[in-house]
């Protein structure tokens, strides 16, 4: 097993544990996902853009973050991917969780 290190943002890594700890993981684990699509993808497993403008999270529609996060968790061997994705709540601004059965 490998070590990996990186230098990122203080704010960025808290954020970010806080959501995989939301999740129910580790950010180590988290990274490791990230490296797996990124890997199987030969490439960022998600649209890379420049834009002048960020969207909001409350602009994402909830069937669209759901799909993209079963595509970035799914790993190679063709396991299940993860049944939970968080998302912002456009009314409270809070991060929830939401289960979505297999047959959606």
């Amino acid at each position: 097993m490998a070590t990996v290190s990186a230098r990122v943002d203080d704010k960025v890594k808290a954020d970010a544990e806080v959501v995989a700890d939301m999740i129910g993981i580790p950010l180590s684990t988290a990274i490791t996902v990230f490296l797996n699509r990124f890997a199987a993808d030969k490439g960022f497993p998600f649209e890379v853009t420049a834009t002048r403008k960020m969207m909001s999270p409350y602009q994402y529609e909830i069937a669209s973050l759901d799909q993209s996060v079963k595509k970035a968790i799914a790993i190679k061997e063709d396991r299940e991917p993860s049944r939970f994705f968080s998302y912002v709540d456009s009314n409270t601004g809070e991060i929830r969780r939401k289960y979505v059965s297999g047959n959606q």
